[in-house]
Protein backbone atom coordinates (compact mmCIF):
# COMPACT_ATOMS: atom_id res chain seq x y z
CA UNK A 1 0.00 0.00 0.00
CA UNK A 2 2.78 2.40 0.84
CA UNK A 3 4.85 1.45 -2.59
CA UNK A 4 1.89 2.47 -4.30
CA UNK A 5 1.22 5.85 -2.44
CA UNK A 6 4.84 6.14 -3.33
CA UNK A 7 4.38 5.26 -6.76
CA UNK A 8 1.20 7.51 -6.95
CA UNK A 9 2.40 10.76 -5.81
CA UNK A 10 5.70 10.35 -8.01
CA UNK A 11 3.63 9.81 -10.80
CA UNK A 12 1.56 12.51 -10.06
CA UNK A 13 4.54 14.60 -9.65
CA UNK A 14 6.16 13.75 -13.61
CA UNK A 15 2.64 14.71 -15.30
CA UNK A 16 2.75 17.78 -13.19
CA UNK A 17 6.50 18.76 -14.27
CA UNK A 18 5.68 17.55 -18.02
CA UNK A 19 2.46 19.87 -18.12
CA UNK A 20 4.69 22.94 -16.46
CA UNK A 21 7.25 22.04 -19.26
CA UNK A 22 4.80 21.73 -22.05
CA UNK A 23 2.98 25.63 -20.70
CA UNK A 24 6.62 27.00 -20.38
CA UNK A 25 7.75 24.77 -23.28
CA UNK A 26 9.02 28.44 -25.36
CA UNK A 27 11.21 30.31 -22.44
CA UNK A 28 12.68 26.40 -21.35
CA UNK A 29 13.41 26.38 -25.36
CA UNK A 30 15.00 30.01 -25.07
CA UNK A 31 16.74 28.91 -22.35
CA UNK A 32 18.26 25.92 -23.40
CA UNK A 33 19.59 27.58 -26.13
CA UNK A 34 21.39 30.54 -24.09
CA UNK A 35 23.07 28.06 -21.92
CA UNK A 36 24.54 26.92 -25.45
CA UNK A 37 26.29 30.25 -25.94
CA UNK A 38 27.57 32.12 -29.24
CA UNK A 39 28.40 29.17 -32.19
CA UNK A 40 31.79 29.04 -33.32
CA UNK A 41 32.69 30.71 -36.15
CA UNK A 42 32.58 28.49 -39.69
CA UNK A 43 35.99 28.00 -40.66
CA UNK A 44 36.86 30.20 -43.99
CA UNK A 45 38.58 27.40 -45.93
CA UNK A 46 35.08 24.81 -45.63
CA UNK A 47 32.68 27.57 -47.19
CA UNK A 48 32.61 27.80 -50.75
CA UNK A 49 30.94 31.00 -51.95
CA UNK A 50 28.67 31.54 -54.72
CA UNK A 51 29.07 32.18 -58.28
CA UNK A 52 28.77 36.48 -58.10
CA UNK A 53 30.46 36.27 -53.89
CA UNK A 54 33.31 37.91 -53.07
CA UNK A 55 35.41 37.54 -49.41
CA UNK A 56 36.20 41.03 -48.52
CA UNK A 57 37.83 40.07 -45.21
CA UNK A 58 38.27 37.32 -43.23
CA UNK A 59 34.54 37.53 -42.22
CA UNK A 60 32.44 39.42 -44.51
CA UNK A 61 31.25 38.52 -48.46
CA UNK A 62 30.36 41.16 -51.10
CA UNK A 63 27.98 40.21 -53.41
CA UNK A 64 26.91 43.09 -56.04
CA UNK A 65 23.49 42.99 -57.43
CA UNK A 66 23.78 45.96 -59.69
CA UNK A 67 25.56 49.61 -59.71
CA UNK A 68 24.07 50.83 -56.55
CA UNK A 69 23.05 47.74 -54.96
CA UNK A 70 24.88 44.99 -52.83
CA UNK A 71 24.19 42.17 -50.94
CA UNK A 72 27.05 41.51 -47.65
CA UNK A 73 26.56 38.61 -45.44
CA UNK A 74 28.58 37.04 -42.52
CA UNK A 75 29.53 34.17 -44.13
CA UNK A 76 31.70 32.61 -41.21
CA UNK A 77 28.36 33.27 -38.94
CA UNK A 78 26.38 29.69 -38.58
CA UNK A 79 23.31 32.34 -38.77
CA UNK A 80 24.66 33.44 -42.24
CA UNK A 81 23.13 37.03 -41.93
CA UNK A 82 22.38 39.05 -45.37
CA UNK A 83 21.92 42.74 -45.39
CA UNK A 84 21.50 45.01 -48.21
CA UNK A 85 22.91 48.31 -49.30
CA UNK A 86 20.91 50.81 -51.28
CA UNK A 87 22.98 53.86 -52.70
CA UNK A 88 21.07 56.90 -53.99
CA UNK A 89 22.92 60.48 -54.97
CA UNK A 90 22.39 61.29 -51.44
CA UNK A 91 22.44 59.43 -48.96
CA UNK A 92 22.19 55.57 -48.97
CA UNK A 93 19.83 53.12 -46.88
CA UNK A 94 21.52 49.91 -45.05
CA UNK A 95 18.71 47.22 -44.69
CA UNK A 96 19.79 45.61 -41.33
CA UNK A 97 23.20 45.58 -40.08
CA UNK A 98 23.97 42.30 -38.75
CA UNK A 99 25.03 40.66 -35.66
CA UNK A 100 26.91 42.57 -32.81
CA UNK A 101 30.22 39.95 -33.68
CA UNK A 102 31.74 42.10 -36.17
CA UNK A 103 32.07 45.89 -36.97
CA UNK A 104 30.58 45.92 -40.09
CA UNK A 105 31.37 50.05 -41.11
CA UNK A 106 34.56 49.04 -43.13
CA UNK A 107 32.84 46.65 -45.28
CA UNK A 108 30.02 49.93 -45.88
CA UNK A 109 32.31 52.79 -46.22
CA UNK A 110 34.42 50.83 -49.36
CA UNK A 111 31.25 50.95 -51.27
CA UNK A 112 30.12 54.27 -50.77
CA UNK A 113 30.81 57.66 -49.03
CA UNK A 114 27.30 59.21 -48.63
CA UNK A 115 25.74 59.08 -45.36
CA UNK A 116 24.38 55.99 -44.77
CA UNK A 117 21.12 55.53 -42.42
CA UNK A 118 20.17 52.12 -41.52
CA UNK A 119 16.67 50.04 -40.59
CA UNK A 120 15.87 47.04 -40.05
CA UNK A 121 13.72 44.72 -40.96
CA UNK A 122 13.11 43.21 -37.40
CA UNK A 123 15.09 43.88 -34.16
CA UNK A 124 15.92 40.53 -33.28
CA UNK A 125 19.99 40.95 -32.24
CA UNK A 126 21.10 39.33 -35.45
CA UNK A 127 20.10 42.03 -37.67
CA UNK A 128 20.18 45.24 -35.37
CA UNK A 129 24.02 44.67 -34.16
CA UNK A 130 25.72 47.79 -35.86
CA UNK A 131 23.16 50.11 -35.84
CA UNK A 132 24.83 52.20 -33.50
CA UNK A 133 28.02 52.56 -35.71
CA UNK A 134 26.34 54.49 -38.68
CA UNK A 135 25.00 58.18 -39.65
CA UNK A 136 21.22 57.82 -38.48
CA UNK A 137 18.92 54.95 -37.14
CA UNK A 138 15.77 55.18 -39.19
CA UNK A 139 12.74 53.65 -37.59
CA UNK A 140 9.31 52.09 -38.94
CA UNK A 141 6.30 53.96 -37.18
CA UNK A 142 4.26 51.21 -36.14
CA UNK A 143 3.47 49.31 -33.04
CA UNK A 144 4.13 51.72 -30.03
CA UNK A 145 7.99 52.23 -31.28
CA UNK A 146 8.11 56.13 -31.00
CA UNK A 147 5.48 56.03 -27.77
CA UNK A 148 8.61 54.17 -26.10
CA UNK A 149 11.25 56.27 -27.53
CA UNK A 150 12.08 58.54 -24.67
CA UNK A 151 13.80 61.90 -26.65
CA UNK A 152 14.22 59.29 -29.73
CA UNK A 153 15.95 57.05 -27.77
CA UNK A 154 15.31 53.95 -28.65
CA UNK A 155 16.04 49.93 -26.80
CA UNK A 156 14.20 46.71 -27.98
CA UNK A 157 12.65 44.89 -25.60
CA UNK A 158 14.52 41.50 -24.80
CA UNK A 159 12.04 39.52 -26.66
CA UNK A 160 12.34 41.97 -29.67
CA UNK A 161 15.72 41.63 -29.23
CA UNK A 162 16.45 38.21 -28.62
CA UNK A 163 20.71 38.85 -27.56
CA UNK A 164 20.53 36.85 -24.43
CA UNK A 165 20.60 33.37 -26.33
CA UNK A 166 24.14 34.49 -27.37
CA UNK A 167 24.90 36.82 -24.64
CA UNK A 168 24.42 40.24 -25.85
CA UNK A 169 23.09 42.99 -24.10
CA UNK A 170 20.14 45.00 -25.34
CA UNK A 171 20.93 48.25 -26.98
CA UNK A 172 19.80 51.76 -27.35
CA UNK A 173 20.08 54.10 -30.27
CA UNK A 174 19.22 57.49 -31.58
CA UNK A 175 16.51 57.65 -34.11
CA UNK A 176 17.03 60.37 -36.62
CA UNK A 177 13.96 59.54 -38.52
CA UNK A 178 10.10 58.14 -38.35
CA UNK A 179 9.19 56.35 -41.30
CA UNK A 180 5.62 55.60 -41.63
CA UNK A 181 4.37 52.93 -43.86
CA UNK A 182 3.50 53.77 -47.80
CA UNK A 183 5.77 56.53 -47.41
CA UNK A 184 8.47 57.35 -49.67
CA UNK A 185 12.12 58.00 -48.40
CA UNK A 186 13.99 59.62 -51.14
CA UNK A 187 17.54 58.36 -51.52
CA UNK A 188 18.52 61.01 -54.45
CA UNK A 189 17.20 59.54 -57.79
CA UNK A 190 16.29 56.57 -56.08
CA UNK A 191 13.11 55.90 -53.72
CA UNK A 192 11.48 53.23 -51.75
CA UNK A 193 8.98 52.87 -49.31
CA UNK A 194 7.99 49.69 -46.31
CA UNK A 195 5.80 48.13 -46.08
CA UNK A 196 4.76 46.53 -42.81
CA UNK A 197 4.39 42.53 -42.64
CA UNK A 198 4.12 41.34 -39.15
CA UNK A 199 3.96 37.58 -38.91
CA UNK A 200 7.93 36.45 -37.98
CA UNK A 201 7.44 39.40 -35.37
CA UNK A 202 5.19 42.06 -35.02
CA UNK A 203 7.61 44.46 -36.25
CA UNK A 204 8.50 42.90 -39.47
CA UNK A 205 8.65 45.22 -42.72
CA UNK A 206 9.43 44.79 -46.06
CA UNK A 207 11.46 47.48 -48.14
CA UNK A 208 10.05 47.88 -51.65
CA UNK A 209 12.04 49.25 -54.58
CA UNK A 210 9.53 49.70 -57.01
CA UNK A 211 12.07 50.48 -59.85
CA UNK A 212 13.89 47.64 -59.45
CA UNK A 213 10.81 45.29 -58.55
CA UNK A 214 13.31 44.39 -55.49
CA UNK A 215 11.89 43.73 -51.90
CA UNK A 216 13.74 43.32 -49.04
CA UNK A 217 11.92 41.10 -46.69
CA UNK A 218 14.27 39.93 -43.71
CA UNK A 219 12.94 36.27 -41.71
CA UNK A 220 9.39 36.91 -43.82
CA UNK A 221 10.74 33.85 -46.05
CA UNK A 222 12.98 32.27 -48.00
CA UNK A 223 14.62 28.68 -48.38
CA UNK A 224 15.06 26.73 -45.54
CA UNK A 225 12.75 27.41 -42.87
CA UNK A 226 10.00 29.87 -41.46
CA UNK A 227 10.14 30.97 -37.99
CA UNK A 228 6.79 31.16 -36.64
CA UNK A 229 7.01 29.95 -33.05
CA UNK A 230 9.34 32.29 -31.35
CA UNK A 231 8.07 34.93 -28.92
CA UNK A 232 5.04 37.50 -30.39
CA UNK A 233 5.70 35.25 -33.60
CA UNK A 234 1.68 35.18 -35.51
CA UNK A 235 0.28 32.58 -37.67
CA UNK A 236 -2.74 35.09 -38.59
CA UNK A 237 -0.12 37.91 -39.37
CA UNK A 238 2.13 35.40 -41.13
CA UNK A 239 -0.80 34.63 -43.39
CA UNK A 240 -2.09 38.16 -43.99
CA UNK A 241 0.74 39.74 -44.78
CA UNK A 242 2.21 37.13 -46.90
CA UNK A 243 -1.71 37.10 -48.90
CA UNK A 244 -1.72 41.64 -49.22
CA UNK A 245 2.33 40.95 -50.89
CA UNK A 246 1.10 38.74 -53.02
CA UNK A 247 -1.77 40.56 -53.93
CA UNK A 248 -0.22 43.85 -54.11
CA UNK A 249 3.34 43.51 -55.38
CA UNK A 250 4.23 43.17 -58.96
CA UNK A 251 4.36 38.87 -60.21
CA UNK A 252 8.03 39.91 -61.33
CA UNK A 253 9.28 40.81 -58.28
CA UNK A 254 11.97 39.75 -56.52
CA UNK A 255 12.21 39.13 -52.81
CA UNK A 256 15.57 38.81 -50.91
CA UNK A 257 16.05 37.35 -48.04
CA UNK A 258 17.85 37.58 -44.39
CA UNK A 259 19.70 34.63 -44.37
CA UNK A 260 21.57 32.16 -46.46
CA UNK A 261 19.83 29.15 -47.88
CA UNK A 262 20.17 26.31 -46.17
CA UNK A 263 21.23 24.63 -49.51
CA UNK A 264 22.81 26.61 -51.56
CA UNK A 265 25.23 30.27 -51.04
CA UNK A 266 25.27 33.85 -52.60
CA UNK A 267 22.35 36.33 -51.82
CA UNK A 268 18.98 34.48 -50.94
CA UNK A 269 16.73 35.84 -53.51
CA UNK A 270 13.41 34.03 -54.15
CA UNK A 271 10.51 35.17 -56.94
CA UNK A 272 6.93 35.31 -56.38
CA UNK A 273 6.11 31.77 -56.41
CA UNK A 274 7.78 31.04 -53.66
CA UNK A 275 5.59 33.74 -51.79
CA UNK A 276 2.41 32.41 -53.16
CA UNK A 277 3.45 28.95 -51.67
CA UNK A 278 4.20 30.40 -48.29
CA UNK A 279 0.52 32.12 -48.31
CA UNK A 280 -0.73 28.49 -49.19
CA UNK A 281 1.34 27.05 -46.79
CA UNK A 282 -0.36 29.29 -44.07
CA UNK A 283 -3.30 28.41 -45.01
CA UNK A 284 -3.51 24.68 -45.36
CA UNK A 285 -2.15 25.25 -41.69
CA UNK A 286 -5.11 27.11 -40.85
CA UNK A 287 -7.22 24.90 -42.03
CA UNK A 288 -5.86 21.26 -40.92
CA UNK A 289 -4.55 20.16 -44.36
CA UNK A 290 -0.80 19.68 -43.59
CA UNK A 291 0.71 17.04 -41.39
CA UNK A 292 3.48 17.91 -39.18
CA UNK A 293 7.08 15.91 -38.72
CA UNK A 294 8.84 16.77 -35.28
CA UNK A 295 7.44 17.13 -31.31
CA UNK A 296 8.36 21.00 -30.85
CA UNK A 297 8.72 23.09 -32.65
CA UNK A 298 5.95 21.36 -35.18
CA UNK A 299 7.44 21.24 -38.65
CA UNK A 300 5.02 21.43 -41.69
CA UNK A 301 6.72 21.00 -44.74
CA UNK A 302 5.27 23.14 -47.35
CA UNK A 303 7.74 22.96 -50.46
CA UNK A 304 10.87 20.41 -51.35
CA UNK A 305 13.19 23.08 -49.27
CA UNK A 306 10.44 25.09 -47.10
CA UNK A 307 9.42 24.24 -44.35
CA UNK A 308 7.11 26.29 -41.26
CA UNK A 309 7.87 26.01 -37.73
CA UNK A 310 4.80 26.47 -35.49
CA UNK A 311 4.09 26.34 -31.63
CA UNK A 312 0.83 23.51 -30.77
CA UNK A 313 -2.30 24.32 -31.21
CA UNK A 314 -3.64 24.86 -27.19
CA UNK A 315 -2.72 26.20 -23.95
CA UNK A 316 -0.34 28.61 -24.01
CA UNK A 317 0.13 28.52 -27.44
CA UNK A 318 -0.39 31.85 -28.52
CA UNK A 319 0.89 31.75 -31.80
CA UNK A 320 -1.94 30.43 -33.35
CA UNK A 321 -4.10 32.66 -33.03
CA UNK A 322 -6.83 31.99 -35.82
CA UNK A 323 -9.76 33.49 -35.67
Amino acid sequence: MKLLRILSIGLFALVFLLVLAFYYRTPLFLLAASLQGAPEFIEKSDIELGENEAWVDDYFTVEQIDSQTYAISEARYALDTYFYLLIGTERALLIDSGSPHRDLTPIVRSLTNIPVTVIATHLHFDHVGNHNRFDGVLMPDIVDFRARAAQNKFSPTRHEYMGFIEGFERPQWDVVQWWTPGEMLDLGGRKVKFIHTPGHTPDSIFVWDEESKRAYMGDHGGDGKIYAFLPNSSLNDYLESTARIVETLPSESLFYAGHGGEHTRGTPVTDMQKLIELRDGFSDLRDDKLTSDGFWPRSYPISEDTMILTDWRGPGGKSWDFP
